[in-house]
């Protein structure tokens, strides 16, 4: 049975640092996730209130637009998983010790994939329904 070699204590810290920055997308996600649902349901409340489609329609164009940031950042950190999984294969190409360029040394995300993801169907293919529901019922 072999031994996996050792990190260095160099190697360790820059994975840390790259944990710390998948750490902060994965949390920038969540919070786009709520204030998404928050602000669309705020907003069909309202519709609903005083019937009004142009009020349903502001909150699925909101709801389409969170859809588009949180997909940004759930990109972002699938771009940084990788550049991780780089860092920690010792028998992949070297990575520059210390990189944070996801860009350059993670793989490629495509945008499409991220926002047509099941967990982002789920989450904002529901509030995009329920607001476009609104505004068909309210108009």
């Amino acid at each position: 049975m072999t031994v996996p070699p050792r990190f260095c204590p160099e190697e360790v810290k820059h994975l840390e640092f790259l944990q710390a920055v998948i750490a902060r997308h994965a949390n920038t996600s969540f919070v786009v996730k709520s204030w998404a649902m928050t602000v669309s349901g705020a907003f069909i409340a309202v519709a609903t209130r005083g019937p009004s489609w142009k009020t349903a329609v502001v909150a699925l164009g909101l709801a389409a637009g969170f859809w588009l940031l949180d997909s940004y950042y759930l990109g972002q950190e699938r771009k940084f998983r990788t550049l991780y999984e780089k860092v920690a294969d010792r028998r992949t190409p070297q990575v520059p010790p210390f990189t944070m360029d996801a860009e350059q040394h993670g793989d490629r995300v495509p945008w499409r994939g991220v926002a047509l993801s099941r967990t982002m169907l789920l989450s904002y293919g529901v509030l995009v329904a329920i607001d476009t529901m609104t505004v068909l019922f309210l108009a």
